[in-house]
C-alpha cells in the first residue's frame, strides 16, 4: 500500500505485526483498514473458493485510508477480482466511485461477461418524520459527468422546502461544498471567508452566503435553528 514499515512474522498459527523490528502497537484506523483489505484480497486466492464461479461482495474497502493509498488499494482490488463471476462494490467515497466507474465503463465489450449496473441509496423523510431509504438507479449526472459538483448543483436547484427541518438540514452542507468548489476555481485566499472577500460580488450577499455556509453547516451545540426551514431557498436565490 505504498509503505514498508509494517511486517508480518509467523507466530504460532498466525502472525505478529511488526514495525521496524518491534511488535506494532496503536495501529491507526487507516492501517487497520489496509491490513483487513489485504487479508481479504489474499483470501480470494484460497483453494476453497473458486473465483471464476464466485460472487465477491466488497463493502467500502477504502474507509479511513489516506488519499494516496486509495489509488493503490483500487489497483490491488481491480487485479484481485477481475476474474470473478460477479462483483458487488459498495462505497460512500466519491473518488473511489469515479475510479470504479472509469474501470467498468472502459472494459472492452469483448471482455465483458455481463452488464454493469449502478445504484445509489436515496434517503428521505415521511410525513410522520421517519427516515426511509430506497435503492434507485445512480443519478445520470453522476454517471455521465463523474462530477460531484454538478450533482450537488442539480440537487440544490430542484430543492423545495416542505416546511420541515428534516428536508432542510442537508442543504447548508451541500451549499458549502458547492461554494468551496466554485471559489477554488474563481477566487484566491486561504479560508472560505477570505475567498469570498476577494470575489467581486455584492457585499451583502457575500456576507449572507458566508454566514449561512459557516453557521449552519457546522454543529453549534445550541440546538437546531427553526429558521433553517426558511433560509435555504433564500440562500439558493443568492447563489
Amino acid at each position: 500500500m505504498g509503505r514498508d514499515d509494517l511486517k508480518f512474522e509467523p507466530e504460532g498459527e498466525g502472525y505478529r505485526i511488526m514495525r521496524f523490528g518491534r511488535a506494532a502497537k496503536r495501529l491507526s484506523e487507516g492501517e487497520k483498514t489496509a491490513i483487513t483489505f489485504l487479508y481479504f484480497v489474499v483470501g480470494l486466492g484460497d483453494q476453497n473458493f473458486d473465483l471464476n464461479e464466485g460472487i465477491v461482495v466488497i463493502d467500502d474497502p477504502i474507509s479511513s485510508l489516506d488519499p494516496s493509498s486509495v489509488y493503490q488499494a483500487f489497483a490491488y482490488l481491480k487485479n484481485a477480482v477481475k476474474n470473478a463471476k460477479q462483483i458487488f462494490l459498495l462505497t460512500h467515497n466519491f473518488e473511489f466511485l469515479k475510479l470504479v466507474l472509469n474501470w467498468f465503463q472502459n472494459i472492452p465489450r469483448s471482455a465483458q461477461n455481463g452488464k454493469s449496473t449502478y445504484w445509489m441509496l436515496h434517503c428521505s423523510s415521511t410525513q410522520g418524520g421517519a427516515r426511509e431509504t430506497e435503492i434507485r438507479p445512480l443519478d445520470t449526472v453522476l454517471l455521465q459527468n463523474k462530477n460531484e459538483f454538478a450533482y450537488l448543483v442539480k440537487e440544490l436547484m430542484k430543492f423545495e422546502s416542505d416546511g420541515t427541518i428534516q428536508t432542510a438540514c442537508p442543504i447548508p452542507n451541500m451549499i458549502r461544498k458547492v461554494l468551496e468548489t466554485f471559489l477554488e476555481q474563481h477566487s484566491t485566499g486561504g479560508s472560505l471567508y477570505k475567498k469570498l472577500e476577494n470575489l467581486d460580488f455584492d457585499e451583502t450577499k457575500k456576507t449572507a452566503l458566508c454566514k449561512f455556509a459557516n453557521d449552519l453547516s457546522h454543529p453549534t451545540f445550541s440546538g437546531l435553528d427553526p429558521a433553517l426551514v426558511g433560509k435555504p431557498k433564500t440562500t439558493l436565490s443568492i447563489c
